[in-house]
């Protein structure tokens, strides 16, 4: 097991990352969108939560014309746009990571979305072999019907196009049984960024038979809340050949929802990973 630390500066949504000694900061809420990789197609659907996961993993971010009509024929003359900031490990096999993060409750409107993600994938031979989990916070009312902050999980195993989902809703991730952190639950012990910081400790490893465990702690050690199958998987059933730590926000421009705390890195109250721990 390796320990190390490391920070990703971004001055908006997403400008520039590099290596430091000591944490990963991922928040914002102003600024000019100078480094971000923002496409120029424009879709007439509803976003979909996987393609933002998807983008995540291609490096890609995407603004698009969010539909108020059921059919998808008038538009709202705000735009949505998702972004990321994220530090990549792809050097090697990973099974499995341990870190700890801050966790916030941000002001979004009932269709945007923002939080934190820790992502192990296998990139397979094309987006239909792509396997991935997700585990991390995000406030989200089109999911939820709430503005709270809430622990969630999602896994593919074809690139986010068919298979997979958010929580327990379709058959995939196992939860232990009496536990009481299930994915979905609300999170109400939040960091107040002047004040006292709360934080998630996530810990996801593969066991001898190839089950990825899931721990998770609220400002306590990890313990065993459930489990993503091997049989749910191809290329990930064996190994992740990369991981992902970040933050993201799916919002209108150019009012930007703020991404994790909503201060920027090089203030002391910007969200952070820290304590990050590799299973090679």
């Amino acid at each position: 097991m390796g320990t190390f630390s490391l920070c990703l500066v971004f001055s908006a949504i997403l400008v520039f990352a590099h290596n430091t000694l000591t944490c990963c900061g991922y928040a914002s809420n102003q600024g000019k969108l100078c480094g971000a990789s923002l496409g120029d197609d424009v879709d007439q659907s509803t976003m979909h939560c996987m393609d933002l996961f998807f983008r995540t993993i291609m490096n890609e971010s995407r603004t698009m014309q969010r539909s108020n009509d059921k059919n998808g024929t008038r538009f709202e003359a705000r735009t949505i746009s998702d972004y990321f900031a994220a530090h990549v490990m792809n050097t090697q096999s990973y099974y499995g990571i341990q870190t700890t993060s801050d966790m916030y409750s941000v002001p979004v409107d009932k269709d945007e979305q923002s939080g934190m993600f820790i992502q192990l994938y296998n990139q397979g031979n094309g987006r239909s072999n792509h396997n991935a989990i997700s585990v991390g916070w995000h406030v989200y009312p089109a999911l939820y019907g709430d503005s709270k902050t809430h622990f969630y999980v999602y896994w593919t195993r074809d690139g986010y196009q068919k298979t997979g989902c958010y929580n327990l809703n379709c058959p995939g991730y196992v939860h232990e049984a009496n536990v009481n952190i299930v994915p979905g639950v609300t999170i109400d012990a939040v960091s107040d960024p002047n004040g006292v910081k709360r934080t998630i400790i996530v810990k996801v490893f593969k066991d001898g038979v190839g089950d990825w465990l899931l721990h998770i702690g609220f400002d306590s050690e990890p313990y065993l809340i459930g489990r993503f199958p091997k049989s749910l998987f191809t290329g990930l059933g064996d190994k992740a050949d990369t991981i992902r730590l970040g933050g993201f926000v799916q919002t209108h421009v150019p009012h930007l929802a703020p991404m994790g705390s909503g201060f920027l890195p090089n203030n002391i109250k910007a969200a952070s990973f820290s304590n990050i721990q590799l299973i090679d």
